[in-house]
């Protein structure tokens, strides 16, 4: 009986356990219910306030987005100038168009092109646009076909002798002690002289800021042969204006001179039949006046220096009118005084009777004066 009982207590034993891990796990299922739903009320009850805070927050400046949107306009608009100013290097490394052409007198359709590809360029820029030619074995100026000059390697300054005349007080040569890379840009001095003259025409304000500043800059470049022309033409046309002033003056003068000879003939004193007051009258008809104040006032403005008006300068100034002095005194010729008999003053030095004397006396002084100079000795 024992024996049987023992296997059966065992059979309870092990078939229990499974029992109990069966509840279990059908208790288990709830619990992850109750976990979800505590979840999904944390996750509801924290939801809210991001809600809440996302319709508080703020809308933006347009002011903000303004400024933003101007830097970047203004960034692109640089890069597209530089890019252009890159691309015109690239165009003008390549000139003159033909290989004949000569640097005083180019080709029109070259210059024109040479003058609107430098309107968005700067100094620094031309100075580029020079290098890249220099490295290509051409002159730094661009209408000029000829190659840079070569200068020896080993050396790193030459002495630049000026013209004749061009010295100081305009005697002799000027001398300069010129860089190397400096005459190696150029094939000549005259081209130097050309492309330093378009240099000082450009506009040292980057184009990208320039606006409408820089519009119509291209008809304002000018060559050197074009500057000298004009400056030649504007000398000849102000020496015309001269002359034709000048003859418009002369022929005032010469009807002022008219009228005044023909008053004279009409103005008969020696008639007894006219009254003082008409005499007087025609008196006043042969003064000359200056009538023609406003020219004067031009040319004492030229003399002086002033080319263009300046109405904030004259505010000081005064007309001056110069007269020649008259003394009403008259001069007495020098006479011989009683004083001046015996011998006077000569410049207010009165000299000596006895000179033997006084130039003993100077002596004896130039000797004391020595003996003073010498040192007692023991």
């Amino acid at each position: 009986m024992a024996n049987n009982l023992a296997p059966r207590g065992s059979s309870t034993m092990k078939s229990s356990l499974p029992s109990i891990h069966a509840a279990l796990t059908k208790e288990s299922p709830s619990s992850p219910n109750t976990n979800s739903a505590r979840i999904t009320t944390a996750t509801t009850t924290a939801t809210k306030p991001k809600t809440i805070f996302k319709q508080r927050k703020p809308a933006q400046d347009p002011r903000h987005l303004a400024i933003a949107l101007h830097h970047a306009h203004q960034i692109q608009a640089r890069k597209d100038t530089e890019s252009l100013i890159l691309s015109r290097i690239e165009e003008l490394v390549s000139f003159p168009s033909s290989p004949i052409a000569q640097a005083s007198s180019p080709l029109p359709v070259d210059v024109k092109a040479f003058k609107e590809a430098l309107i968005p360029f700067q100094p620094s820029d031309y100075d580029n646009l020079i290098l890249e030619r220099n490295i290509d074995g051409r002159c730094g100026y661009v209408l000029c076909a000829n190659e840079h000059r070569k200068e020896d390697p080993r050396t790193k300054f030459r002495v630049v002798w000026g013209k004749k005349g061009s010295g100081p007080g305009g005697r002799g040569k000027e001398m300069k002690v010129v860089p190397k890379e400096q005459i190696e840009k150029w094939c000549s001095d005259e081209c130097a002289e050309r492309a330093m003259y378009i240099r000082v025409q450009l506009v040292e304000q980057p184009a990208w800021e320039r606006g409408a500043v820089g519009r119509g800059q291209a008809e304002q470049i000018l060559l050197l042969e074009e500057g000298r022309a004009r400056r030649q033409r504007n000398r000849m046309k102000a020496k015309e204006n001269e002359m034709g002033r000048k003859e418009v003056v002369q022929e005032e003068q010469v009807k002022e001179a008219n009228d005044v000879e023909e008053a004279m003939r009409r103005l008969v004193i020696s008639d007894k039949s006219l009254e003082p007051e008409a005499i007087v009258d025609g008196m006043d008809q042969l003064a000359v006046r200056d009538d023609d104040g406003a020219a004067g006032q031009a040319t004492l403005a030229m003399e002086r220096g002033d080319r263009d008006p300046h109405p904030g300068l004259d505010v000081g100034r005064v007309g001056v009118n110069i007269f020649e002095k008259q003394n009403a005194s008259m001069v007495q010729a020098p006479s011989l005084r009683v004083e001046n008999l015996h011998g006077g003053s000569i410049e207010g030095f009165e000299p000596s009777r006895q000179l033997g004397k006084a130039r003993r006396d100077a002596m004896d002084d130039d000797d004391n004066e020595e003996d003073d100079d010498i040192l007692p000795t023991i």
